[in-house]
């Protein structure tokens, strides 16, 4: 008997970035905008994570209330420098 691969339950990949604008330490809570700089291949990895969690998102039934309360949530982890990209539960 063939086992099925195990999948991944809790982010769809993502990628390192270089560096943030404004600085991490120079953030306030008024701060409007956060910029994330990224090389070209780690953009290319953050493209495949959202690229593979909006193909799962489109495979649920819209009109549905559960399949409309499900989205993507791009976590910035700004101590580790990487992005990452999960399916959400989106609040009602």
């Amino acid at each position: 008997m063939i086992q099925e691969p195990t999948k991944k339950t809790f982010s769809f990949g993502g990628c390192s970035f270089c560096n943030t604008s404004p600085k991490r330490l120079d953030l306030k809570p008024d701060t409007k905008i956060l910029n994330v700089m990224m090389t070209f291949e780690e953009a290319l990895k953050l493209n495949l994570a959202i690229d593979e969690c909006v193909r799962r998102l489109n495979s649920y039934k819209r009109s549905t209330k559960s399949g409309r309360s499900t989205g993507l949530n791009l976590a910035i982890h700004l101590e580790a420098g990487r992005v990452t990209v999960n399916e959400e539960r989106l609040p009602d």
